[in-house]
């Protein structure tokens, strides 16, 4: 890529990176994970909002904070940048559907098998707020994000949020190249990875219907603008590296081949890394 920057810009003291339920953030997730020591993560989701930041009083802050939170720490600490994944929001909701009806655990599992549950019939339940503009209302910071109605100021909340408090927004559609432009940005190495819970479903709801496909863009009216948003961002963005897309390719070459190796070389100094510090910490 063009690196003629006059002044890199500073790296941010504390990443948080807000997981949108199935973005590829689980792969960022792990991405992430290997750029910092276990004792400078947290791990944080929405129900932790008034917990803080640091376990005791005399701690340091963590350098990550990483899990299914919606924007709003930057309000304890000034301090914080935010980092998220986006994706088409059909194509999201279809892997929510199929994600929530294979994997027992889920807390929507139950009523799509009971009620035999269609993706259609899923999108329209109105079970939660993640499967009606949930991007946007996470990107917002909604006060109650499974009732709370989303508008166009809503939106522009969300966008303005990404404009002003994130270091950067990695599209699942073209995830290499975003995630190049964000590493780029924070002085990175070359982030290699292994792809994590991809999903791989083969029945015919696999590729939705126009129905169903309608109504999924029906309750994701604001994050298709969102998503629509982000992209032509990003299409500015890489229209500054005009060697974006030779050093994408270089960079899936690599990481098909001793990428692979060095992702696992990190893993494993990451898990000793865990080891170490539980029994430093244990009674």
């Amino acid at each position: 890529m063009d690196n003629r920057q006059s002044i890199a810009p500073p790296i941010p003291k504390i990443l948080a990176f807000i997981h949108i339920p199935k973005t590829a953030g689980t792969t960022l997730h792990r991405i992430l994970a290997h750029r910092y020591h276990p004792a400078n993560i947290r791990i944080r989701h929405d129900e932790q909002t008034n917990e803080p930041l640091t376990p005791a009083p005399n701690s340091p802050p963590p350098s990550l904070i990483m899990g299914h939170f919606s924007v709003g720490l930057h309000q304890q600490n000034p301090g914080i940048r935010y980092l998220t994944c986006l994706r088409d929001p059909v194509a999201r909701i279809l892997s929510h559907y199929h994600h929530a009806k294979n994997d027992p655990t889920h807390y929507l599992h139950q009523p799509i098998i009971a009620r035999s549950m269609t993706p259609a019939d899923y999108v329209n339940s109105g079970l939660s707020g993640e499967l009606s503009d949930g991007m946007t209302r996470m990107l917002a910071g909604m006060d109650d994000f499974h009732r709370d109605t989303v508008d166009d100021a809503t939106l522009q909340k969300a966008i303005h949020h990404l404009e002003t408090l994130f270091e950067g927004i990695i599209l699942s559609e073209r995830f290499d190249e975003s995630l190049l432009l964000l590493a780029e940005r924070l002085a990175w190495p070359p982030p290699y990875y292994i792809r994590r819970k991809v999903g791989r479903y083969h029945d015919r709801t696999s590729i939705p219907d126009k129905s169903t496909q309608a109504a999924i863009e029906r309750h994701n009216q604001h994050d298709r603008k969102l998503y629509d948003w982000a992209m032509d961002r990003f299409r500015k963005q890489a229209e500054q590296h005009p060697t974006l897309t030779q050093a994408t390719s270089h960079f899936r070459s690599q990481n098909n081949g001793i990428g692979k190796l060095i992702v696992c070389a990190r893993e494993i100094r990451h898990r000793l890394q865990a080891m170490s510090l539980r029994m430093t910490h244990k009674p």
